[in-house]
């Protein structure tokens, strides 16, 4: 990237705002986005050189971290003197770590993202600052009331926070402190927002979404929040992010069957199907369990997308441990696969335990995901000939193109106009075309 555009910054005032992880975090930057539009400031465009270099970060794995030092040094090099601000979740966990890496001049934690407009450009010396507090059990939820995702058909809102489970290994809890919910009028009122703006699709989503009211002053749940929503027809379909499988109870499933704005698709953390290793990693629940509602789930949603997330190479997996979780999976029509080899985080018990070797954890990890692309084509190959709702999202690469993203969750490219980009149509599909699948409009939505 060129460096001789530069501008003083008193004259261009431009930023890049990098994300990783997860839709909490991509709902976070888009309130960071917000806030800093509201000083005055844009995004850099292509070739633009940029005054202000933000990085939201995660840290859920040891890549994670890897890729956001990565990303900061790159910045760092390719725009010297650039000052770099860095928040979220490895903010978050190591401040002083971040705070080492070229071009840094602040490190915001998960709590002080929403300082941006009172820190304005002061974070512009040496040496960096670092505003990193920890949780208190009393902190609240901040919401960005946000009104648009510039370059997104989709909306997310952010209706949850925090995590107060205590699985071994996750670091979540942390850095993100304590469950803590939107209000239910706040939701409505979040959702009318995304509403008078177009939006044909909204992404409810949460760290920990299934434990959404729990913590409010009149204590609620999702299931009770899905219920007065589905009272008022919204002009868009509804999608929830991930969900842990010990807090998808029957009247959740119940509700959500009787809604008819929500996309049949559920994504639930799986980790293992060995009893030995959920036990070890502190999960809430056995593989019975897991399959048990994955087969409830399918029930009533014979043609839900179904995610899950594994985590393969946790101390102590054996060899059988770690087939129990393949043929647990192989067991359902999976239609996506995450799979996350372990990797020590510092501060969780599991931390403290003798790691398996690391070559071992690689194979693993292919083999997992070896199952999960196998799924994948099974699972595409089922809907030929079938019928489902695609979001237009905008052009695909082949000219005269669209690509969208089916309510069910699957990524489709179909022939048609420009025009018909943020509509909800009626997809036959017609073939698979690598990981997605090819179909043409037989009707429209409404």
């Amino acid at each position: 990237m060129p460096t001789q555009n530069r501008k003083p910054q008193t004259a261009n005032r431009l930023f890049r705002l990098i994300t990783f992880g997860c839709k909490v975090n991509q709902v976070d930057s888009a309130g960071l986005a917000q806030e800093l539009a509201g000083l005055g400031w844009r995004p850099a465009a292509a070739g633009e050189a940029p005054d202000l270099g933000l990085v939201n970060t995660c840290t859920v794995t040891a890549r994670a971290d890897q890729q956001a030092r990565q990303t900061i040094r790159r910045l760092a090099r390719d725009y010297p003197g650039l000052p770099i601000w860095v928040t979220g979740c490895y903010a978050q966990r190591a401040p002083r770590e971040v705070a080492a890496l070229p071009g840094v001049r602040a490190v915001l934690g998960n709590q002080e993202k929403s300082l941006l407009s009172r820190l304005g450009a002061g974070c512009s010396g040496s040496p960096p600052e670092i505003h990193v507090s920890t949780f208190s059990p009393a902190v609240t939820f901040h919401s960005w009331r946000l009104r648009a995702f510039p370059g997104h058909t989709r909306a997310w809102l952010k209706i949850q926070d925090g995590c107060s489970h205590g699985c071994s290994y996750c670091i979540v809890p942390r850095v993100r402190g304590p469950r803590r919910s939107l209000p239910p009028e706040q939701v409505a009122e979040c959702l009318l927002d995304l509403a008078v703006q177009g939006y044909q699709e909204v992404v409810l989503t949460g760290v920990d979404l299934g434990q959404y009211g729990r913590d409010l002053a009149l204590p609620s749940d999702l299931a009770a929040l899905v219920r007065s929503l589905r009272s008022e027809p919204l002009p868009f379909r509804v999608r929830l992010s991930s969900l842990e499988p010990q807090e998808v109870e029957v009247e959740l499933l119940d509700e959500l069957a009787a809604w008819q704005e929500f996309c049949p698709h559920f994504h639930l953390p799986l980790q293992s199907g060995s009893d030995t290793v959920l036990a070890r990693m502190a999960r809430p629940y056995r593989a019975a369990d897991f399959l048990a509602l994955a087969r409830e789930i399918l029930r009533r949603f014979p043609e839900a997308g179904l995610g899950l997330d594994v985590l393969v190479g946790f101390p102590g997996e054996s060899a059988a441990d770690f087939e129990a979780t393949r043929a647990l999976v192989a067991s359902l029509p999976v239609t996506y696969l995450h799979v996350f080899p372990y990797s020590p985080r510092p501060g969780t018990p599991a931390a403290q335990l003798t790691p398996l070797p690391a070559r071992e954890i690689r194979e693993r990890a292919r083999l997992m995901r070896d199952l999960g692309r196998r799924k994948k084509m099974e699972f595409l190959q089922a809907q030929l000939g079938r019928v489902r709702e695609v979001l237009v999202e905008g052009p695909a690469p082949q000219a005269g193109w669209l690509q969208g993203l089916s309510d069910h969750y699957l990524r489709v490219v179909l022939p048609g106009p420009g025009e018909w980009r943020n509509r909800r149509l009626q997809v036959r599909f017609r073939r698979t075309n690598g990981e997605t699948l090819a179909g043409e409009v037989v009707g429209e939505t409404g």
